[in-house]
């Protein structure tokens, strides 16, 4: 006679805890400004970088070279675009740290380029300028019909124009502006400060 099976053992699923790095970063960035200043940073870059030319590089990268500039844009406003929504939403996510994390680590390569493009003069927005500035271009076309009353309303397109157009020719007071954001903004930890507390882990 066959010996009876042992039933086999019910395995009940544990829920792991809640990160609680991605608490406090959760609770600091809620009432602060920093993802408003972070998405300001964002929408600047994406007036200033030339997503064909400009050349990205990343410290945590094997060539220090970012592959495609409109991947690593897309990339970025989508993480902040997660972080605010969790702020807006009062709800926190376990991965809500790492975002932050990464958010920081990117910003970092907008800090490298916008000081490199300082230190060498300007090509990206010198080449931008003298594009927007020729006879041929839309932005003059444009200009001249607002100078003549033939263009009184302006839609979407011709403010992307104006706007992308203000921010390059004031590029090195706003690239200036938000080095000085940046550098405050990687140096946070975005955690609490539970030096006098001896006992505290995050791993309990």
């Amino acid at each position: 006679m066959k010996a009876k099976k042992e039933p086999a053992k019910v395995r009940f699923y544990q829920p792991q805890p809640f990160p609680k790095t991605s608490q406090e970063a959760f609770d600091i960035l809620s009432y602060n400004q920093d993802l408003s200043e972070i998405k300001d940073i964002l929408f600047n870059f994406k007036q200033l970088v030339d997503i064909k030319k400009s050349v990205l590089t990343s410290h945590t990268l094997p060539d220090s070279k970012i592959p495609n500039n409109q991947a690593f844009i897309d990339n970025l406003e989508t993480r902040i675009n997660r972080l605010e929504a969790a702020v807006d939403k009062d709800e926190a996510y376990p991965s809500f740290y790492g975002d932050v994390c990464k958010v920081k680590e990117d910003l970092q390569v907008i800090l490298g380029y916008y000081q490199s493009q300082i230190k060498q003069g300007q090509p990206i927005v010198k080449s931008y300028m003298r594009q927007a500035q020729s006879s041929a271009s839309e932005l003059t076309a444009l200009a001249s019909e607002l100078a003549s009353e033939q263009h009184p309303i302006l839609d979407n397109k011709d403010s992307r124009m104006l706007t992308k157009y203000t921010i390059n020719y004031c590029a090195t007071d706003i690239m200036q502006e938000d080095v000085a954001t940046i550098e405050y903004i990687v140096q946070k930890p975005y955690l609490l400060d539970h030096s006098d507390d001896p006992q505290f882990s995050y791993l309990k």
